[in-house]
C-alpha cells in the first residue's frame, strides 16, 4: 500500500469538504445567525487546514492507484469525510454528543436520512442546509468531484470510484470529463427544477431548495419534525413523487436525454421492472386500504396517493414521510419491510439491492427451471440483447448473500442492545440500504434515533457505510490477501 498516495488524495478532498463548509456560514449571516455562522467557518478552517496539512506531509504522486489501493481508498475517503462532516453538527448549539454527530453525517453522505435530530422548525437555516448539502453531496457530487478533479492529478478519476458499483456506467460521450459534464448538468438541472416546481407549489425558497437536494439525491432530510407531511400538500406530494421516481432512475439517462438516444432506455429491462414494481404494489396497497375502510369512493385517490408517496419514497430510498404508514394495519408492515430491501435502479444514488439485481435474479432463476422441465434444451439467460454470464450471475448472488448474511448479523448485535426484533430487523435494512426511517416504536416513520443506544448508533453507522460503499469495497479490507506486497 502506497499510503502517501492515499492520504494525499484524502486530504486533497478534505479541503474541499472544507470549503463547501462556507455557505451554510454564509446562510447562517444571511439569517441573522451570526453564532452559527461562526462555527462553521470554524469547522471550515479546521477542515480546510487538516486537509492541505495531510495533502502536503504525503506529497503529490503522479502514479495511477492499484486496485487494492482503490478500496482503502474509497473507504477512507467516505470515513474521513464523515468525521470532518461531524464537526458542525459537534460545535452546534444543540450540544450533539461525538455519536450522534457522526451519526447524523454519516446518514448525510451516504443519503440514509435516518436522524437524530428534533426541533428541525426552529434550527438554524445553515444548519439545515448543510444536511442537506451532505446528502446531496454523498448521493451525486462526491463520485462527479472526484471523476472531474482528480484527473487532474493524474488519478484514474472513474477508475476511483469503480469500486462504489452504483457509479458504474457505459461511456456514451467520448471522454470521461465529457462524460461528467453532461451528467453534473443534467443532476443540476433536476435539482433547480424540483425546486422551482416545490416552490410554485407553495414551498419558500428555502424549504424548496433543501427538498430539492435531498430528493435528488434520494437521501430524504426535510427541514421539518414532520417531513413532508407539515406542509399538508397533495401538489407537492405529487411533485416529490415525480421527482423520486426520476431520481431512482440510472444516472445514465441523464447522457442518454442530452444525446436525444431513446433505444438504450426502452431496452433496460431494470428501468421497466422498477416502474411496474412501483405501480403494482401501489395498485395493490391502494385497493388493501380501500376494503379495509369499506368501499369508501371518495378516499380511493387519497389512499392512491398515499400509498404510492410512501412506496416511491422507500423503493428509492428517499426516506420522506407524508404520514405514518405503520397506522395502515400490520399486513403494511410487512410490505413496508419487504420495500426496505429492493431499492432503485443500478446507476442511480438510490441504496438497496437494486432492480438490476432482481432482473439477474429472475432470469437466471427462469432459466434453471426450465432446464429443469426441458433437460435436453439449451437455455441461455439473457439481459436485454446481452447474455448474462457466470461472473455477472456470481456477483450479483454475492451481494445479495452479503447483504442479508450483513442484515442478520446486525440485527442480531442490535436485538442485543435490548431492542425488539421489528426495531432491529428494520433499522438494519433501513441503514444497510440507506433508506431512512425504520419500522417498530422506537425508529417508526414519525420518530427518530435518537432514543437508540449508543452502541446501536455505531453499529447502524457502520452498516450505512457498507451499504452505500456495496458491502465489497468495506469487507475486502478485513482479508489478509489484501495487505500482502504480492496483492
Amino acid at each position: 500500500m502506497r499510503f502517501k498516495l492515499i492520504f494525499s488524495i484524502i486530504g486533497f478532498m478534505a479541503t474541499i469538504l472544507g470549503m463547501g463548509m462556507i455557505l451554510p456560514a454564509v446562510v447562517d449571516i444571511l439569517y441573522g445567525n451570526d453564532v452559527s455562522a461562526e462555527r462553521f467557518f470554524v469547522s471550515a478552517a479546521i477542515s480546510v487546514a487538516l486537509g492541505a496539512l495531510i495533502h502536503v506531509i504525503a506529497g503529490s504522486d503522479n502514479d495511477s492507484l492499484r486496485v487494492k489501493e482503490m478500496f482503502l481508498t474509497t473507504t477512507l475517503v467516505w470515513v474521513s469525510y464523515t468525521l470532518l462532516a461531524a464537526i458542525p453538527f459537534y460545535l452546534s448549539e444543540y450540544n450533539l454528543t461525538l455519536t450522534d454527530s457522526v451519526f447524523e453525517a454519516m446518514s448525510g453522505l451516504t443519503t440514509t436520512g435516518s436522524t437524530i435530530l428534533t426541533g428541525l422548525d426552529e434550527m438554524s437555516q445553515g444548519l439545515l442546509l448543510w444536511r442537506s448539502m451532505l446528502q446531496w453531496l454523498g448521493g451525486a457530487g462526491i463520485v462527479i468531484v472526484a471523476i472531474m478533479i482528480l484527473p487532474a492529478l493524474h488519478i484514474g478519476g472513474m477508475q476511483f470510484f469503480t469500486t462504489e458499483s452504483s457509479a458504474h456506467s457505459e461511456r456514451d460521450l467520448p471522454t470521461v470529463v465529457q462524460n461528467m459534464r453532461a451528467l453534473l448538468i443534467y443532476l443540476i438541472g433536476l435539482t433547480v427544477a424540483c425546486a422551482l416546481c416545490l416552490k410554485w407549489a407553495g414551498m419558500s425558497w428555502f424549504d424548496a431548495a433543501n427538498h430539492a437536494l435531498t430528493t435528488i439525491s434520494t437521501g430524504g432530510f426535510s427541514t421539518h419534525d414532520a417531513s413532508i407531511g407539515y406542509f399538508e400538500s397533495p401538489l407537492i406530494e405529487w411533485i416529490l413523487i415525480f421527482f423520486m421516481a426520476v431520481s431512482g432512475l440510472p444516472l445514465i439517462l441523464g447522457l442518454y436525454l442530452i444525446k436525444r438516444r431513446w433505444k438504450p432506455v426502452k431496452e433496460d429491462e431494470q428501468i421497466v421492472f422498477y416502474l411496474k414494481v412501483i405501480m403494482s404494489s401501489a395498485l395493490f396497497l391502494t385497493g388493501l386500504r380501500w376494503l379495509a375502510h369499506h368501499f369508501m369512493p371518495k378516499e380511493v385517490l387519497t389512499y392512491f396517493r398515499e400509498s404510492l408517496f410512501a412506496i416511491v419514497s422507500t423503493m428509492t430510498t428517499t426516506g420522506f414521510v407524508v404520514n405514518n404508514y405503520q397506522l395502515w394495519g400490520s399486513f403494511a408492515i410487512a410490505f413496508f419491510m419487504f420495500l426496505l430491501m429492493l431499492g432503485g435502479c443500478t446507476g442511480s444514488t438510490a441504496g438497496g439491492i437494486k432492480m438490476f439485481r432482481f432482473t439477474i435474479l429472475f432470469r437466471a432463476t427462469a432459466v434453471r427451471l426450465k432446464s429443469l422441465v426441458q433437460p435436453h434444451g439449451v437455455f441461455v439467460p439473457r439481459y436485454g440483447r446481452y447474455m448474462i454470464t457466470d461472473d455477472v450471475l456470481i456477483s450479483v448472488l454475492v451481494f445479495i448473500g452479503l447483504y442479508l448474511g450483513t442484515a442478520v448479523a446486525t440485527t442480531l448485535v442490535l436485538s442485543g442492545y435490548g431492542l425488539d426484533f421489528v426495531t432491529s430487523f428494520s433499522g438494519s435494512l433501513s441503514a444497510l440500504s440507506n433508506v431512512g426511517p425504520a419500522l417498530g416504536h422506537a425508529i417508526g416513520p414519525d420518530k427518530t434515533f435518537a432514543a437508540l443506544p449508543n452502541g446501536a448508533k455505531w453499529i447502524l453507522t457502520f452498516a450505512m457505510l457498507v451499504g452505500r460503499l456495496e458491502f465489497v469495497s468495506v469487507f475486502v479490507l478485513f482479508f489478509p490477501f489484501l495487505w500482502r506486497r504480492n496483492a
